[in-house]
């Protein structure tokens, strides 16, 4: 995987969000829309053939998240919304995130883009990335020609 800014910015994004969170909880704003920008957490392990991204969206529905692959980049997006409140009853406090997602991964021409698979369940989304047969370790026979 080709480390580039965007990882920066994703870093950069993340703090802006934690910051934004401290605030509300300093000066008492649990109560206001919680933080627009959500950044779900990942992990990325790198096998021998292939990459898979783990990313917790807990609350949210497969049908509201989608992955691109385009010029080397996955894009992961969404929205995680609550559902309505019943009739005749008020939010007094809300501590759940709510709002768009959107992360980007570079894998430049790493990836074999039409064997990627990605799999939803128990709020983890699953997405392994196969490495392009170009960049995968290959063993050369050597030829005897001893009798």
């Amino acid at each position: 995987m080709k480390s580039s800014t965007n990882c920066n910015r994703n870093r950069l994004e993340d703090i802006q969000v934690d910051i934004e969170n401290m605030f509300d909880h300093f000066f008492g704003n649990t109560n206001q829309a919680p933080a627009k920008r959500l950044m779900p957490p990942t992990n990325i392990t790198e096998s021998e053939s292939k990459y898979t991204l783990m990313i917790e969206l807990p609350g949210v529905n497969a049908s509201d998240v989608s992955i691109e692959m385009q010029d080397g980049q996955l894009e992961i997006k969404g929205v995680k919304t609550i559902g309505e409140t019943v009739e005749g009853e008020r939010l007094l406090k809300s501590e759940r995130r709510t709002g768009e997602f959107n992360r980007k991964f570079d894998f430049a021409s790493q990836v074999d883009a039409d064997r990627i698979s990605a799999e939803f369940k128990s709020g983890l989304l699953t997405i392994e990335l196969p490495k392009s047969e170009k960049i995968l370790p290959r063993k050369i026979q050597i030829k005897s020609s001893d009798a």
